[in-house]
């Protein structure tokens, strides 16, 4: 069920981002001239050459797309039902999210700020106590990233720092009861790699580039840790250094 929900706001979101670089208007045509009938050319301005190096063709400003699957591990949470720590609740299962995140990008010399949005939601289950217990955990939250993508004239390798700031909607379930909470603002810090992928089928990235603004499609790979939320009476949301992967589509 994850999934499916995460792919239907994937679509969503694919549909927003295209839009978006559609009316930022890449090509400006002009039509033809009606008063000379044996003149049949056409007139294209290209404002930007999609065929150039990418350091080359990049535009001031762009988006980030992303999907990507992280194992949140609340190894201090204790239970709001009956006390139980998370090791007597759920072994050592990690809650198995999948996030989402659509990033507004200003590119500069150096490389790109980006800012944006993230929604998640995951969750884990086992009978380790004696009965099913589940927790469910909902994330959203704004962050900005850094984004070192102009280390060559092709982004094959581009590392990123970012920094997310988020709340998180925790429900616990038992046989015969359930809580739930939001907690305070909490942030996590990630440090991760972009590869590209483009290299892989070149003719059909150049193609994508020039049709759709679709720039770059990488691999995204990275390590995230979470800190204690500002709630008075929050659950410990720390966490040792998490590993995550994904797909980034850069338009």
């Amino acid at each position: 069920m994850i999934w499916t929900f995460l792919v239907k706001i994937s679509v969503f979101m694919v549909m927003v981002c295209a839009f978006a670089v559609s009316a930022f208007a890449a090509i400006d045509e002009t039509a033809v001239d009606e008063q000379a009938p044996d003149n049949h050319l056409v007139e294209v301005q290209v404002v930007q050459d999609n065929l150039a190096p990418y350091t080359e063709r990049q535009e001031d400003y762009g988006f980030y797309f992303r999907v990507s699957s992280e194992e949140l591990l609340l190894k201090n949470f204790i239970s709001a039902i009956d006390g139980l720590e998370y090791a007597e609740l759920l072994q050592d299962k990690p809650t198995r999210m999948a996030l989402l995140n659509i990033e507004y990008k200003h590119n500069t010399g150096i490389g790109a700020f980006s800012v944006g949005a993230q929604a998640g939601k995951g969750n884990a289950s086992d009978w380790v106590s004696g009965e099913e217990r589940t927790l469910n955990i909902t994330k959203f939250g704004l962050g900005a990233k850094f984004t070192a993508d102009r280390i060559a004239t092709e982004p094959y390798v581009a590392p990123y720092v970012g920094l997310t700031a988020w709340q998180l909607g925790i429900e616990e379930d038992s046989l015969n009861e359930s809580k739930s909470e939001v907690t305070g603002i909490g942030y996590n810090y990630t440090v991760g790699l972009l590869i590209q992928l483009d290299w892989l089928d070149g003719e059909t990235a150049k193609n994508t580039t020039f049709n759709w603004g679709l720039e770059n499609t990488f691999l995204d790979i990275y390590a995230t840790q979470y800190a204690q939320s500002a709630g008075e009476d929050d659950p410990d949301t720390t966490t040792d250094l998490i590993l995550g992967a994904g797909i980034c589509l850069e338009f």
